[in-house]
């Protein structure tokens, strides 16, 4: 693929991949790792992210649902691949055919037919205090003993997920989720289920809460390179994971305007003084949020220039009279580096109120993906 006849495309840096692994690697030594690829690999691809995950050492894949593995699968990527979310029981004979491993946690699936489990590995999910997806620790002897009539449904893992162990500052909660945890793991003792694989650990409980690892760890953001906050990238900094992600778009159009000219829908906001303003083919149908309408900033030539007027669905528009020189089909940089200066995922997400992992998920899964 030209990157030159592109408008629009990420582009996601190989080596910082292998990085972020290796360190994380060198956290986790011989556990099993998960690199969670689901949403479209967080916005970085999911099939071309996935193969290199695993080329760099990663042993197991996380997605979202089905349709996500069935597409590694078809890309002939053969590693365990778990769906950590919902699968419709009239989908098990799909996951089966593929050899997906499924999440379990409701109890619909002692009301189907047999056929629908065979053949598939099932990962018990208990909820240990996030009230999301999961068997109560309270309900899990009733959902054990119906488990008990459907000897087809094999159950090779047990794994929860920790809702806030992201908190530095007061850690009592993750610990008393991991207490849960352990409760449930002795109830399942005793019901004489021994499963293969415990895991319980994701990002931020890899490195706050290391005694939570068990047999794997589930790592998303971090093989990325991004932080679940700046809070927390400021505490585990020694760690120097790198951004992998570089989004970016070219200039289609350069324009003088005088001052007091609108800009965009809604004449939000006027130049205040003669100004050189230039067009990106993006907007917020390419993920790029229509809340950065006149705060954003974009890279042009390694410096920052304001976003102007609201973002439209496909355009947007930039001040660039500071730029010198800058003509029709140079680079931006929406999220990456560009000489000097940095617009971070973690920037953009303090500005809209929300956390990289939207700000990076939300990128259009048609732009292109280039691996450089």
């Amino acid at each position: 693929m030209q990157v030159q006849n592109l408008k629009t495309w990420v582009e996601v840096s190989k080596r910082n991949l292998e990085h972020n692994i290796k360190t994380i690697k060198s956290l986790t030594g011989d556990k099993l790792l998960m690199g969670v690829v689901k949403s479209n690999a967080y916005g970085h691809g999911l099939v071309e992210t996935a193969k290199l995950f695993l080329k760099y050492g990663v042993d197991w894949l996380g997605v979202d649902n089905v349709d996500e593995a069935v597409l590694l699968r078809k890309a002939k990527i053969n590693s365990p691949v778990l769906v950590l979310g919902y699968t419709p029981v009239a989908l098990f004979s799909l996951a089966a055919r593929y050899k997906i491993k499924l999440t379990l946690y409701g109890e619909e699936i002692f009301n189907q037919p047999s056929k629908f489990k065979k053949g598939i590995d099932f990962h018990l999910k208990i909820d240990t205090g996030m009230s999301r997806q999961g068997v109560l620790v309270s309900d899990l002897p009733i959902f054990l003993s119906n488990l008990k009539n459907f000897p087809e449904i094999k159950i090779e893992g047990v794994f929860t997920h920790f809702a806030n162990a992201d908190n530095l500052s007061d850690p009592s909660y993750p610990r008393q989720q991991l207490a849960n945890f352990r409760e449930a793991l002795e109830i399942i003792k005793r019901f004489d289920i021994t499963p293969k694989i415990i895991h319980a650990a994701a990002t931020t409980g890899l490195f706050a809460l290391p005694e939570a690892m068990f047999d794997m760890v589930r790592v998303g953001v971090a093989f990325y390179g991004l932080w679940p906050s700046q809070e927390f990238k400021n505490r585990f900094s020694s760690f120097n994971l790198k951004p992998a992600l570089n989004w970016k778009t070219r200039i289609v159009q350069i324009k003088k305007i005088p001052k007091g000219t609108p800009v965009g829908y809604g004449i939000t906001e006027k130049v205040k003084k003669d100004s050189l303003i230039a067009l990106l083919p993006i907007g917020y149908y390419d993920g790029y949020f229509r809340a950065l309408s006149s705060i954003g900033e974009v890279l042009v030539s390694g410096r920052r220039c304001k976003i102007l007027g609201r973002i439209s669905m496909n355009l947007s528009v930039v001040d660039v009279s500071a730029v010198n020189g800058a003509k029709v089909g140079d680079e931006m940089v929406l999220i990456g580096q560009m000489g000097g200066e940095r617009v971070t995922a973690e920037e953009i997400a303090k500005k809209l109120g929300t956390i990289s992992y939207e700000v990076v998920s939300r990128i259009n899964p048609l732009l292109p993906r280039i691996y450089i």
